[in-house]
């Protein structure tokens, strides 16, 4: 009876620091976050509302509606998000496909970043073709690394002899 007691009193004490630093976890993930309350949004299209817009150090995230305002049905666009440090400096952009969204209708939104030290951002649609020519831009601008020619010859001679030897 009396070991049962002790494993009650030790299940108690462990499921306590659990459910404790899950608590404490969550608190100082939510405090790490700030509100970014400065952003432009150049959309004649439609009309963005932002929701909620926080950052921390490493990522953040941004919430929003997007409603039509015209009498045309918005498809093939994307939503551009670019983010800029206090500086103005660029830090990236996100990309937001919006597809099928009727003259009235609203959809919500959620663009999650991993950026630095966002301050603001600004919100801009743009047409499939520009957001092909975007990746079809950034695939040509990742470099390769050159090897060393005299390398690549002795391992040519090298796979050259072992075939030989085969």
């Amino acid at each position: 009876m009396k070991r049962m007691k002790t494993f009650f009193i030790y299940l108690l004490i462990f499921l306590g620091l659990y459910f404790l630093s899950n608590y404490l976890i969550s608190a100082y993930i939510k405090t790490s976050y700030y509100k970014i309350e400065s952003y432009d949004i150049d959309v004649q299209d439609a009309t963005v509302t932002i929701i909620n817009a926080r950052a921390s150090k490493d990522n953040g995230y941004i919430e929003g509606k997007i409603s039509n305002s015209t009498k045309e049905e918005i498809t093939n666009k994307y939503m551009e998000v670019e983010l800029f440090s206090d500086n103005d400096v660029s830090l990236g952009k996100e990309y937001v496909k919006i597809e099928g969204l009727y003259s009235g209708a609203i959809k919500d939104f959620k663009v999650d970043f991993t950026c630095d030290n966002v301050e603001h951002f600004k919100i801009r649609f743009i047409d499939t073709a520009e957001k092909e020519q975007i990746d079809n831009e950034k695939s040509q601008n990742l470099f390769t690394i050159k090897s060393n020619e005299r390398v690549e010859n002795i391992i040519n001679q090298l796979e050259e002899g072992s075939k030989n030897n085969l």
